[in-house]
């Protein structure tokens, strides 16, 4: 499920210019239906344009995919990944 989270929020990204091979970890909160309640870095790639940019893409994503499930949902509600478009 993350990784369809993910790919999602890269389809959603729009790169700075000079920001190759720059990845940052971040934090999701989401509602029941994959609405994003909460979208901040929690560890920098070091350029704030990147980081703004990963901040904004899971915002424009939304809805993100959320499993059918209450017990999987609980579990994704609040997740932190590695945003890194080169891998």
């Amino acid at each position: 499920m993350v990784g369809l989270i993910q790919s999602k929020v890269e389809r959603s990204w729009l790169r700075p210019p000079g920001t190759e091979g720059l990845k940052c970890a971040v934090r999701v909160r989401l509602g029941a239906s994959g609405s994003v309640l909460l979208a901040n870095v929690v560890e920098s790639s070091g350029n704030t344009a990147f980081d703004r940019s990963v901040e904004a893409a899971v915002r424009k994503a939304e809805p993100l995919p959320m499993p059918r499930s209450p017990r999987l949902q609980a579990v994704f509600r609040d997740l932190t990944f590695i945003f890194d478009p080169s891998s």
